[in-house]
């Protein structure tokens, strides 16, 4: 393996890495049902039957209370378990609204997939349930980047795993989310978060192999895409140029609009060598230097 595409480095150096960064719901063992309660917000999680749902199997289900009164609930998809699989956090992610976040991620299943995860959030038409998405790893994406208090929803761009290798080849940039007003927010790019993108490419760096890594397209591409978020595009897509052997690279055939290969135009089809190749899918997915 290069590297590991999404295991995020631990927040502090003190933290016990089993024990949850914010108040969470934990399973006891044999228990089919968790509560957490914090800053008067009680997070119910359970799994059950649900026939108009899933027929067949039990589903993930939140369920959020505030002055002993149900303000919302959110139904997830089966995973096909019998344990219970989810977890919920009471966590402040919005600062413009009165209340905390309940931040619920729950198992859905696949290889290499997938976390789902929704934000219980209040806003002024009263709580809703803000999809965030599905990747892969435990769900437990919540981190203070630049300990302002405010968690950020931290994972990385799934676009890179298998692009270009395997997915245990591949190694991918961060992306940095939150809520606002009810709203899932893209705030990767922000210069706030500088250092955060820094700390992720040497985590990278490190975990690669020094000789091994300018073989591997996986890594590269995510290499390149992370010193990109990091300030340092320009000179590391020099570096990639520099050492990949482009007497051994047959090319591939590339569509040259970013589409699918299967249903691309032939006058818009190229055999493309790999740096060729990943400049335009950098170009096409918002990575510019």
């Amino acid at each position: 393996m290069i590297a590991s595409s999404t295991t995020l480095w631990a927040q502090s150096d003190q933290a016990d890495e089993d024990k949850p960064l914010y108040p969470t719901a934990e399973f006891a063992e044999g228990a089919k049902e968790a509560t957490v309660i914090d800053s008067g917000i009680t997070a119910r999680v359970f799994q059950e039957r649900r026939p108009q749902i899933d027929p067949d199997d039990d589903v993930p289900v939140l369920q959020v209370i505030v002055n002993g009164k149900m303000v919302l609930e959110h139904v997830g998809t089966a995973s096909g378990m019998s344990v219970p699989s989810m977890s919920a956090s009471i966590v402040d992610i919005d600062p413009t609204n009165k209340s905390k976040e309940v931040y619920f991620s729950s198992y859905t299943g696949g290889a290499h997939c997938c976390s789902e995860v929704v934000v219980a959030t209040e806003t002024d038409k009263g709580w809703v349930a803000v999809p965030v998405g599905a990747f892969d790893g435990d769900g437990d994406y919540l981190q203070d980047l630049n300990d302002d208090g405010e968690a950020e929803i931290v994972t990385v761009d799934n676009n890179f795993l298998y692009t270009f290798d395997c997915y245990a080849c591949s190694a991918a940039p961060l992306v940095i989310k939150t809520v606002r007003d009810g709203k899932l927010v893209d705030i990767t790019t922000e210069p706030r978060f500088a250092r955060a993108h820094r700390d992720w490419l040497r985590q990278l760096e490190a975990d690669s192999d020094p000789v091994e890594r300018w073989k591997s397209p996986g890594f590269l591409a995510g290499w390149v895409a992370a010193s990109i978020r990091a300030g340092e595009g320009e000179q590391a897509f020099k570096q990639l140029q520099k050492h990949w052997n482009l007497a051994t690279d047959p090319g591939e055939e590339t569509c040259v609009t970013g589409g699918d290969i299967d249903t691309c135009a032939a006058k818009d089809r190229k055999l493309m060598k790999f740096p060729e190749r990943l400049r335009l899918f950098l170009d096409h997915n918002g990575y510019h230097f």
